[in-house]
């Protein structure tokens, strides 16, 4: 994949200059693959000089790692309407779950990036620290919103649910298929592994071993 070394981003989330940027970015995911968009394919998209793109968004990773970031707060915000009606902390979160892995297959963006021939390159930035903390925030955190806000978990609770549903969710979104498993499955693995230390968590309950 094409790189470049530029300045730091001039322009950040929400400043239409960056979002076209991310607009941009994203066209050429879908039109020609992640690992054949080069920083010169995005700064032509939106009509500007490399040496601009670089002032204006920061480097070819971080507009990736925006572009995801953003597609990631898109998904979550559906999560949250499929989620109205639910209640339960951890049915909240399990479904949540169900209903992420289910979109990162589907959404146009998440498929070319972790489907594709860049898929390994594209998990090893995601997988970076600040990375993870980014995307988890706007993708997963929202999740356990409520029982954080309940004084059900901890901040420390959250960033260690946060990172390791993350985990769980790009696991699924880089290895093909589901095994067989159908939704029904995978909630049932999700309410017999996950379901108790989160229980325990909430509930302040030690977990069963």
């Amino acid at each position: 994949m094409t790189t470049g070394d530029g300045a730091g981003a001039g322009s950040g989330p929400g400043d239409g200059a960056f979002e076209a940027v991310l607009d941009a970015a994203a066209a050429c995911y879908l039109r020609q693959g992640v690992s054949r968009t080069s920083a010169a394919d995005i700064a032509r998209a939106v009509g500007i000089s490399r040496a601009t793109l670089y002032r204006r968004a920061g480097s070819h990773e971080a507009i990736f790692l925006a572009v995801l970031a953003r597609e990631s707060e898109d998904m979550a915000a559906e999560a949250r309407r499929h989620l109205a009606g639910i209640t339960d902390p951890a049915e909240q979160v399990i479904e949540g779950m169900l209903f992420s892995i289910g979109q990162i297959r589907s959404r146009p963006v998440h498929a070319a990036v972790f489907g594709g021939d860049a898929a390994a390159w594209a998990v090893g930035q995601a997988f970076s620290e600040e990375a993870l903390r980014r995307i988890g925030d706007a993708g997963v955190r929202p999740l356990l919103a409520p029982a954080l806000a309940a004084g059900l978990l901890s901040e420390e609770d959250v960033a260690d649910l946060v990172d390791w549903i993350l985990r769980i969710l790009l696991s699924y979104a880089t290895v093909p298929g589901d095994a067989g498993r159908s939704p029904a499955e995978i909630r049932r693995q999700l309410a017999t592994w996950f379901l108790p230390g989160f229980d325990a968590l909430v509930r302040g309950v030690p977990a069963t071993p």
